[in-house]
Order: structure tokens, then sequence, then C-alpha cells
């Protein structure tokens, strides 16, 4: 059974960015970092979030 990830218009948006910003190459490898990397961005922005509610 393979995992599969439903990617929203807004995930893939921030991939693309991600992608131009850093100039990835449009390869496997390259398209893979983009992706660790909004994805990595999103949970910690999630985080912060989530700690500045706490903090209130």
């Amino acid at each position: 059974m393979a995992n599969i990830i439903i990617k929203s218009d807004e995930r893939r948006a921030l991939e693309r960015r991600i992608a131009r910003d850093f100039e990835a190459r449009n390869t496997g490898e390259g398209r893979e970092a983009a992706e660790v990397i909004a994805a990595k961005s999103q949970e910690a922005y999630a985080e912060l979030k989530k700690t500045e509610g706490k903090n209130r």
C-alpha cells in the first residue's frame, strides 16, 4: 500500500515559491528539497502560532 499525500493549492504554491527562491533545479531532488522545506516551514509556523496562543 502506497502513502499518498494530497496537497492543497496553498502548499503547491509554497513549494513553487521555495523552489524559485532557492533556485532548485527541476529535478526530482530539487522538487523533493522544496517539498521538505515547505512542509517543515508550515510545521514551524503552526507551532509558533500555537505557542503564541498559550502565551496570551
